[in-house]
């Protein structure tokens, strides 16, 4: 995203120099337009919130593997960390083509 630079900032106004909420209202009237959401816009928005009140990392998974590295009970499987690596260099060549 680019701020153009042509736009002129103004300082906030202060809660006295506001106009009265019934003049923004009245202003904003001829210039509303409506809207309608699809049945399929109504089930991705309900989607969307659904996905965004489930955590982006699993707390107590974090926790558990380093309480096991910190025991020294973790265990290290180069086999799959060097497959995993050959894989995505695999789709790296692949998408490069």
């Amino acid at each position: 995203m680019k701020i153009d630079p042509s736009l002129k900032l103004t300082p906030p106004i202060s809660g006295d120099a506001r106009p009265a909420q019934t003049q923004v209202n009245q202003r904003a009237q001829p210039d509303q337009t409506e809207v309608k959401l699809s049945a399929r816009a109504s089930e991705l928005a309900q989607m969307e919130s659904q996905l965004a009140s489930i955590p982006m990392v699993d707390r107590a998974r974090v926790e558990s593997i380093k309480e096991t590295i910190a025991s020294g009970q973790y265990a290290i499987n180069s086999g799959n960390i060097a497959s995993s690596l050959l894989d995505s260099v695999k789709e790296m060549l692949h998408a490069a083509k």
